[in-house]
């Protein structure tokens, strides 16, 4: 590859928000893996039928996203598409069609996942990047119901303390932890504080500063939050099983939400510092937690889809990839 060509590639990675802060030499590879494409007018880049294999920078053209049946957007160059459903994991992603003739270079997942494997800075800013978009829209959408985990925590839980084994176990039970390496696990889990507190106990306002994240074991608690744009207020109930506060943990941002428990509750509380380090420690584990961040976007699109109401958070969201990932910070379970 000529180096002017891979120069001009190189800078239209630099385009893409999470790229920003690596070198040219650590873009390099990256950039020699990228495939140029050409799509006629109709043509399918993308299905959401298959599992996804790669994403598409656009250098030229539309493209059209649908998922199930809805028409979410058009991404017109330059942009991207297929990032959301490549880091969800899922067969059931977008759909993209060429609105246009449109060139695009197309990014492997496994070019993907090896830069992630080598630079864990990409994948954790691609993880927090993630986030401020879930947080955003969870800001302006009618919450889901309080699912129970299937199998009760509650015997779990009596008046003695929870042991190292009970705790690996109750995390363990959450999807973004269920192939969690025991030994990683086990090094969070110690580093986690059990708290037990009454019925009516405030556990964080909006604008308090986030540095800790709750993973609640007994007892059920209410979610309450203001979308300034529409001054409706929302409420959401959680649970056992539901990882709370995680979103603006990771991203460093302040509480968007009042947190106040309506039972009393047991909860075991871990640091900002200790999960990321879990992280960094289990590639598979941050591989997990990144599918389900992004799953939950996917699920928001679908309900915003149903609503009516693509049109309205296409104008409120825009992003290079995907026109913006869209979807909630703490709420279907296991939440995060």
């Amino acid at each position: 590859m000529r180096r002017h060509d891979l120069t001009e590639r190189i800078l239209l990675l630099r385009a893409v928000p999470v790229f920003r802060a690596m070198t040219a030499s650590e873009l390099a590879p990256l950039a020699a893996s990228m495939r140029s494409a050409t799509f006629e007018k109709g043509e399918v880049i993308l299905r959401e039928d298959e599992p996804p294999k790669s994403f598409h920078l656009l250098l030229t053209g539309a493209v059209t996203i649908r998922r199930r049946g809805n028409v979410l957007r058009t991404i017109s160059a330059p942009g991207g598409v297929g990032f959301l459903s490549l880091l969800a994991r899922t067969s059931g992603g977008t759909e993209a069609v060429a609105e246009t003739r449109t060139e695009t270079f197309e990014l492997r997942a496994d070019a993907i996942h090896e830069l992630f494997e080598d630079h864990f800075a990409v994948l954790l800013a691609t993880l927090r990047w993630v986030i401020e978009w879930l947080i955003q829209e969870s800001m302006t959408q009618e919450p889901p119901p309080y699912v129970p985990p299937a199998d009760g925590f509650d015997r779990l839980v009596g008046e003695r303390e929870l042991g190292i084994v009970e705790r690996i176990f109750l995390l363990r039970r959450t999807v973004g932890f269920e192939h969690a390496n025991v030994n990683s696990t086990a090094r969070l889990v110690r580093a986690m504080k059990e708290v037990r507190v009454d019925a009516g106990t405030t556990l964080w306002r909006a604008g308090d500063r986030a540095t800790n994240i709750l993973f609640l074991v007994k007892g059920k608690m209410e979610s309450s939050w203001h979308d300034a744009e529409s001054g409706r207020r929302f409420v959401q109930v959680v649970g056992p099983g539901y990882i709370v506060g995680g979103g603006e943990a990771i991203a460093n941002r302040p509480r968007w939400n009042d947190l106040v428990t309506v039972e009393p509750a047991v909860f075991l509380h871990g640091s900002r510092k200790s999960f990321i380090d879990m992280l960094e420690d289990d590639l598979d584990v941050a591989l997990d937690f990144l599918s389900m961040v992004a799953s939950f976007c996917l699920m928001a699109w679908d309900r915003r889809a149903e609503a009516a109401l693509a049109g309205s958070s296409s104008r409120r969201s825009s992003s290079s990839l995907e026109g913006g990932p869209e979807g909630r910070a703490d709420g279907a379970r296991p939440g995060i």
